[in-house]
């Protein structure tokens, strides 16, 4: 839900914090605590029903009262005698309601703050400084962006000790990876706390450094990115849905950017464009179909028909032919392309930025990105082995687009593949680790 409205606060007093005899180490409340989960839209409702699913105390918020109701009925439609306390939450236009233990809404006192709301830093700077006023410093705040820094996020509020971002994947249920990106400043008792409530939720975490996209979209944006550009140079739908899934991807990249949402997916492209720009050539696809209408699956359909999403888009139903008019129009020299080809072209983009992920200590270890990539994206492969398996025609795809973007490896990296160095020692001598 996008935040219109001004955020604003009650301060909370010495006696409306959690008592101290309460906190967990360093501060931090215990995570048998209630959590505060804020935002209704469709990340933050399948966060919320995978919390409530492994029986957590959680309250929901946002600023549309009807969103909430429409959760209500949701949840208790599915589960006989459930239902919904109202919370009174000291956050301005925040509505706000609870599951689990009745009680814990009488004075509600989150541990958790976890904030899925809009991907624009100024609403969610306003939100963390209503917040951190709110509950004091105690509580743990943590974004769930997938993009922004998580320091420009808790600008507002730097003073503020437990901050950190928990990024989530979509679907919810179905990825079992978290990326935790602590600032300097988190103690290692917030991570901890927040590395648990991940083993609660059944789910491995990665820590991260803070740079934009993290790890997995950082490695996801020069993909989609890179699908887009293929099919309006003449790749049809079809192949690119058959390509993903041999180069491991569990669907096909337009399948995947209509259940992200384009907007979003658009939102997500323009804030790697920003960080890396000379890392990619933002196709203009994307712009076309939000102008043209096409949101995705849950705005009336993207690429696919809604209805159909769940079937196999590249190949048993066709693209929307207004979709079909948009991919027409931004078609750029078209020629014929095969399955192998459409494939390294797929995976040297993200071998790349895997490379870059690393020399930049995002993460250290190959291990992280293949974590990432399985646990945040469903990959069904080994990265590194599959980029090892392309052979020399990895090189040959660099070559080949030495002018793209998508392509722009560092001298060191195509020196270390010409002198011989397979994929997987080339990105493990050129990042040193």
């Amino acid at each position: 839900m996008v935040y219109h409205i001004r955020m604003i606060s009650k301060p909370a007093t010495s006696d409306e914090r959690m008592p101290s005899d309460a906190e967990g180490p360093g501060g931090v409340p215990p995570i048998d605590s209630p959590l505060l989960l804020v935002g209704a839209g469709i990340v933050g409702r399948a966060i919320f029903d995978h919390c409530l699913g492994h029986g957590l105390t959680v309250c929901l918020a946002d600023v549309d009262a009807s969103a909430l109701a429409r959760v209500e009925r949701g949840v208790m439609s599915g589960a006989e005698g459930v239902r919904g306390y109202p919370v009174s939450l000291p956050v301005e236009g925040l509505s706000a309601i609870g599951f689990g233990d009745a009680s814990a809404f009488e004075s509600f006192r989150p541990w958790l703050v976890l904030e899925s709301i809009t991907e624009r830093l100024d609403l969610k700077q306003n939100f963390f400084a209503a917040a951190a006023r709110a509950w004091g410093p105690a509580c743990v705040l943590a974004t769930n962006t997938s993009n922004l820094r998580v320091a420009d996020v808790f600008a507002a509020v730097p003073d503020h000790p437990n901050a950190l971002g928990m990024h989530f994947f979509m679907p919810v249920g179905q990825r079992p990876l978290v990326e935790l990106i602590p600032r300097e400043a988190t103690p290692s008792s917030a991570l901890e706390s927040c590395r648990e409530f991940a083993l609660r939720l059944g789910k491995d975490s990665l820590q991260t450094g803070d740079q934009p996209g993290f790890v997995v979209n950082r490695l996801l944006a020069p993909y989609l990115n890179q699908s887009l550009l293929l099919l309006g140079r003449g790749v049809g739908p079809s192949m690119l849905h058959a390509a993903a899934l041999r180069f491991g991807m569990p669907m096909s990249p337009l399948e995947l950017i209509d259940r992200i949402g384009i907007r979003t997916a658009f939102d997500s492209g323009r804030v790697f464009w920003r960080a890396f720009p000379k890392r990619i050539d933002p196709a203009p696809i994307l712009p076309g179909m939000i102008k043209a209408g096409r949101l995705g699956a849950v705005a009336g359909g993207g690429f696919f028909d809604p209805a159909r999403i769940d079937e196999k888009p590249g190949d048993s139903h066709p693209v929307d032919p207004i979709a079909q008019a948009v991919i027409a129009r931004y078609a750029r020299e078209a020629r014929v392309w095969d399955l192998d080809e459409v494939v390294v072209h797929l995976a040297a983009p993200m071998w790349i930025e895997a490379a870059e992920i690393l020399a930049d200590r995002v993460v250290r270890s190959t291990e992280s990105i293949e974590l990432g990539l399985r646990g945040g994206l469903g990959y069904r492969r080994d990265f590194i082995p599959f980029c090892d398996s392309l052979g020399g025609s990895m090189l040959k795809v660099i070559r080949e687009n030495s002018g793209a973007a998508a392509f722009n490896a560092g001298q060191v990296l195509i020196e270390l593949l010409e002198g011989g160095h397979w994929p997987a020692s080339a990105l493990n001598r050129y990042a040193g680790v």
